[in-house]
């Protein structure tokens, strides 16, 4: 699936370090609109949703049992963290991967997510 929308909230994941809770906000309704079966994304706050244990916990429920690997530096300026959302670990034969980077660890993890529920819509 492409959606400029959803391609540009992607670009900002990834450049803005420091997004308002109003960016959270569209971050929450594009997540309803890709993950609509997922328990934590129905009862995600725009404020929840700029934490790192809440983004860890969106990924755990839509993608369960898949390998979530994160990368940093976390003395890095901007921090330099990469999220890689791989279903299985040991194989290269994965249909789709998502992968977010992004200055704020939070918002790689969602960026990766947003990623491959668009690859899998």
């Amino acid at each position: 699936m492409q959606d400029p929308e959803l391609d540009i909230l992607i670009k900002e994941l990834e450049a803005v370090r420091d997004m308002s809770i109003a960016d959270f906000d569209g971050v929450v309704h594009a997540l309803r609109f890709l993950l609509p079966d997922s328990a934590v994304v129905r009862n995600l706050t725009a404020e929840q949703a700029s934490t790192t244990d809440y983004a860890m916990l969106v990924a755990d429920d839509a993608y369960a049992n898949w390998s979530v690997h994160i990368r940093g530096r976390a003395n890095d300026k901007d921090g330099h963290w990469r999220c890689t959302l791989r279903e299985n670990d040991s194989h290269d034969s994965d249909a789709a991967i998502g992968v977010g980077r992004a200055p704020v660890l939070a918002q790689a993890i969602l960026a990766a997510v947003i990623r491959l529920a668009m690859a899998q819509k």
